[in-house]
């Protein structure tokens, strides 16, 4: 004779975990009448490794990687980041972003834009570094490139929907960074 044991929770806790996702809340208008007949795909953006897990993270003063209680990205970072970008950049006058990573480049005459972050995250002290070199390789060859570094951002330790909105705030701004790099002659 076999017999079969289980654990059976008979009262199921609700999960206080919350998920997050990088870009706007609302829609972005899109820009109309954009003097760009430029098609953009984002590339996989590269992030530092220790944010490839699904937990949102800062560090500590001695470098420590903290995970925070009941806070997850709904996404990966890296598609997240791209998603985000490509919804900011959807409201410029840069062109017509055609598509983003994780989904191919349907489009052989796209211009790729490339992004490198040296530095996505927060520290325990309160601040939000954020660190990328980008670059916009155009169906001609040419190649243009920045670095975005933004003076000073914020959270309030321990609150996801502070960190949040402070990496949107960079996300946007550095859109308009490539926005303004690319219009220069």
């Amino acid at each position: 004779m076999i017999g079969f044991t289980s654990c059976v929770n008979l009262k199921p806790v609700p999960s206080e975990t919350e998920s997050y996702t990088l870009g706007p809340v609302v829609a972005v208008p899109t820009m109309q009448g954009s003097n760009s007949s430029e098609t953009i795909y984002i590339m996989r953006p590269q992030v530092p490794t220790y944010l490839d897990g699904s937990r949102l993270s800062y560090r500590s003063a001695s470098g420590e990687v903290k995970s925070m209680p009941g806070a997850r990205w709904a996404e990966p970072l890296a598609e997240g980041i791209a998603r985000a970008l490509s919804l900011y950049l959807s409201g410029s006058s840069l062109g017509v972003v055609e598509g983003y990573y994780p989904w191919p480049n349907t489009s052989p005459a796209a211009s790729r834009l490339s992004l490198h972050f040296q530095r996505f995250g927060a520290t325990d002290s309160g601040d939000v570094q954020v660190l990328v070199r980008w670059s916009l390789k155009r169906a001609g060859g040419q190649t243009i490139s920045g670095q975005y570094l933004p003076q000073s951002l914020n959270w309030s330790v321990g609150e996801a929907d502070s960190l949040i909105k402070a990496y949107n705030e960079a996300l946007r701004a550095l859109s308009r960074e490539i926005e303004a790099r690319v219009a220069q002659p």
